[in-house]
């Protein structure tokens, strides 16, 4: 497919709803985490893919009971999530891992935000400042402004493929004052059998 003949909207904010503190890493004694939690929360934390799971996972920072300087320590007998003693962490000032790092294979750590009942808390990231979109005004698009009219009750934006910062089903797009929820991806490869482009199927939402 080409590009040639489609308007391309070239200031598509793209960002994503995650409850994600700590992206998925191999474990390190001392991780840093991607984000701050969005407000007060408790974390789960996982540990994966290690030969045998055994170690404890200190989070300090400030909590919402015991203040600036306060810790939690998560320890753990196998892979999998611990929960801790559920301290809210409003900020996270640092991570220490200990044990997992000696053993044959080590695995890797995800931390998570959540309430004390288990449910995760959002906030929304940005995954692109600035994205090329196009729109073709047979097939698809959002409603944009062009010299000579305007499209309306369209829904399909086209993208190039990015292998390093791939856009998932429930990312939003955000263009001209109006805000995109992607509801699904069609992925569109080249003759060389390569992805080459995707397809966004997009639905209109509120923005809060």
């Amino acid at each position: 497919m080409s590009f040639t003949s489609l308007i391309n909207l070239r200031n598509c904010r793209v960002t994503r709803n995650t409850n994600i503190i700590l992206e998925e890493t191999e474990i390190i004694a001392a991780p840093l985490v991607d984000r701050q939690p969005p407000r007060a929360a408790c974390l789960q934390i996982e540990i994966s893919g290690c030969s045998d799971g055994t170690g404890t996972v200190t989070v300090n920072g400030t909590t919402l009971l015991g203040g600036a300087g306060d810790s939690d320590v998560f320890t753990f007998t196998a892979n999998g999530i611990e929960e801790g003693a559920r301290k809210e962490f409003t900020h996270i000032d640092s991570i220490a891992t200990l044990g997992f790092i000696g053993e044959v294979v080590v695995g890797d750590i995800e931390i998570k935000a959540a309430t004390k009942t288990g449910q995760p808390i959002y906030s929304e990231i940005e995954i692109f400042e600035e994205m090329n979109c196009w729109i073709d005004m047979h097939r698809g698009g959002v409603s944009v402004i062009i010299p000579g009219g305007v499209i309306t009750g369209i829904t399909k934006l086209f993208c190039k493929h990015d292998p390093a910062n791939l856009l998932v089903e429930n990312d939003f797009i955000y263009y001209d004052g109006k805000k995109y929820r992607i509801e699904f991806i069609e992925w569109c490869a080249s003759r060389a059998e390569k992805i080459h482009h995707l397809e966004l199927i997009l639905e209109r939402v509120k923005i809060e």
